[in-house]
């Protein structure tokens, strides 16, 4: 029987969900999201991942025509608000990952965000996910890295298909700070440009964006999310830490920061409250640049891991070794 939030989605695809124990799997929920599409599933095809389960927050663009043609792709309708049903806690995203996500590694992301991890050019997600399983991890810690462009946010522009990053390159080397909490995972992290930028004279009122999450999970039957993906009910942590590359700023960004809110006034949220930040800055410099002298571009994720965003282990280093699979380069995302 189909849970009651599974009976709020309405399948739209006409293709059977095969029984394929240990399909590498990706959950994303969207919303008019044609132009980031076609590059996500390309990076994580390559990655390894075989099944995509997307949530159709009411589009209105061409979105489902586009994954109409994905073969690999099962996408739902959710109508409603994606802040006052999808975040505390991600009701739609839980209900999808219950039915379809036990007993396989399952990565769940927002459609503007590419997963990485150590050494991802030349392993892809199928052995990482061995390596956990052989460590007996089941959950990955990832840092958000929000990506800009080189000049005002408001002068970016994205050609569709293109990589993000040849868009929004660079990036803040400074990891953010953290905080142990009573929660899962045990320690929350804040801060990159987003705190740099927007939240001055805001930080007394509340803590800034937090950008900590666990994307990466063995899923099985009683896990949820608790708030959207940066709490979960638990699971044995990795010592391997990846990142999210965040690409909120690709383009466009202030006119759909401004209609997110006006669709969504009678909601309170704090990525909404966030989200006055941005529009009031913007608002307030439309010539606004993210850029600043320590900004640094994007190389690999041996940078990454260097300026503390990824970590690996000893054992995770002479894991990969051993793996007869990490020859080629299935993850490789342009720079």
């Amino acid at each position: 029987m189909l849970s009651p939030q599974m009976q709020k989605l309405q399948k739209l695809d006409g293709r059977p969900v095969p029984n394929r124990p240990g399909e590498l799997r990706l959950f994303a929920g969207f919303r008019n999201e044609e132009q980031k599409l076609p590059y996500f599933l390309e990076h994580h095809r390559r990655l390894g991942i075989e099944r995509f389960f997307l949530i159709d927050n009411e589009s209105t663009d061409r979105s489902n025509d586009y994954l109409a043609r994905q073969p690999d792709c099962h996408y739902f309708h959710a109508s409603g608000s994606h802040f006052a049903e999808n975040v505390t806690p991600p009701n739609w995203t839980n209900a999808l990952l219950g039915t379809f996500g036990h007993g396989h590694w399952c990565l769940t992301l927002d459609v503007d965000e590419l997963f990485v991890y150590p050494r991802y050019e030349h392993l892809g997600l199928r052995s990482l996910c061995a390596i956990l399983d052989r460590q007996g991890a089941e959950v990955v810690y990832a840092l958000m890295i929000d990506m800009y462009n080189d000049g005002p946010v408001n002068s970016a522009r994205y050609r569709v298909g293109q990589p993000f990053t040849h868009t929004c390159s660079h990036l803040d080397p400074e990891p953010g700070w953290t905080i142990d909490v009573n929660r899962f995972p045990p320690v929350q992290a804040f801060g990159g440009v987003r705190e740099r930028v927007f939240w001055r004279g805001r930080f007394r009122k509340s803590f800034p964006p937090c950008i900590s999450k666990v994307p990466l999970v063995k899923w099985r039957r009683g896990m949820r999310y608790l708030s959207a993906q940066h709490q979960h009910t638990g699971g044995r942590l990795s010592g391997v830490h990846g990142a999210l590359l965040h690409f909120k700023f690709l383009t466009d960004f202030h006119k759909t920061t401004a209609q997110s809110l006006d669709a969504n006034q009678n909601v309170v949220e704090k990525g909404l409250s966030e989200r006055v930040a941005y529009v009031e800055a913007l608002e307030s410099d439309p010539l606004l640049t993210l850029m600043n002298d320590r900004s640094v571009k994007f190389k690999n994720s041996s940078q990454l891991t260097k300026l503390g965003w990824m970590r690996e282990t000893l054992a995770f280093e002479q894991d990969v070794k051993r793996t007869a699979t990490a020859k080629k380069a299935p993850g490789s995302l342009p720079s």
